[in-house]
């Protein structure tokens, strides 16, 4: 990673409440290039915002701004946004669901293992990264996720035990964050994301889990997404979409 971040020119700043990261070599990537913390208290009103639009800025990138709905700043938030010529792009539906047993069968033919430690690491962060179209690099972001507190990692296997799927966890005070679900090509179809919502979700439920919840690029006609259809599957709940908010140059560019 430390080589990553003097190659790529990785960068994190704090303005306030409001976070901003840069990766200034990866100018056209909005996964990459982003601000959180935009609906905080203050975060308008003291200018933070508008301090980490002014640094990005200034390095030339490509980002995003997601903005949670019904916080007390995301009004405020919103407003700025307008004022300042961004526009809602693409966004997240967040999904939610108690512990109780998923809704799903176990598809035959695949097989989860659970990572011990940084069994398998460099396995896991390469295919989030690619099943994310991201540059091979980024997969050192995930590398040593199943050493972090808190983290739990997986992998799917065909019956031949070569890795097909990916998956993680973050379990906090009894809520279960689930995310980095990512599928080979060769192997989509399938059933693995299906297979790895319904081991985690037994996980959760065993690790005494309250609220289980992930994500979904929004709901898009034209685009139909297997990952939203498997979440409703395994009984999660639409909860509330979180957009992201663009320039015009950038909010038709996908990710």
């Amino acid at each position: 990673m430390p080589d990553a971040v003097v190659e790529e020119r990785i960068d994190l700043a704090k303005f306030g409440p409001v976070q901003a990261s840069l990766v200034a070599e990866e100018p056209e990537e909005p996964m990459l290039n982003f601000i959180l913390g935009a609906a905080e208290p203050g975060a308008v009103a003291a200018g933070h915002l508008a301090d980490a639009v002014e640094w990005l800025d200034s390095h030339g990138v490509d980002y995003r701004i997601p903005v949670t709905p019904g916080l007390a700043g995301s009004g405020a938030t919103e407003d700025w946004l307008n004022r300042n010529g961004y526009e809602r792009s693409a966004g997240w539906m967040t999904f939610c669901r108690d512990a109780s047993p998923p809704g799903i069968a176990e598809p035959p033919g695949i097989q989860i293992h659970e990572l011990a430690d940084s069994e398998s690491e460099t396995t896991f962060s390469n295919m989030v990264a690619e099943g994310f179209d991201l540059p091979g690099w980024a997969s050192t972001f995930f590398f040593d996720l199943p050493d972090q507190a808190g983290w739990r990692c997986y992998i799917a296997v065909d019956d031949y035990e070569v890795p097909i799927a990916s998956a993680a966890m973050l379990i906090h005070e009894g809520v279960a964050q689930f995310g980095l679900a990512a599928t080979v090509e060769t192997a989509r179809g399938w059933g693995c994301h299906a297979a790895l919502l319904r081991r985690r979700i037994l996980d959760a439920a065993e690790a005494g889990c309250r609220v289980l919840f992930g994500e979904s690029l929004e709901r898009d006609p034209e685009r139909p997404s297997a990952a939203y259809r498997n979440l409703l599957r395994a009984g999660f709940k639409e909860a509330y979409l979180r957009p992201d908010w663009r320039l015009p140059r950038l909010a038709a560019a996908p990710y």
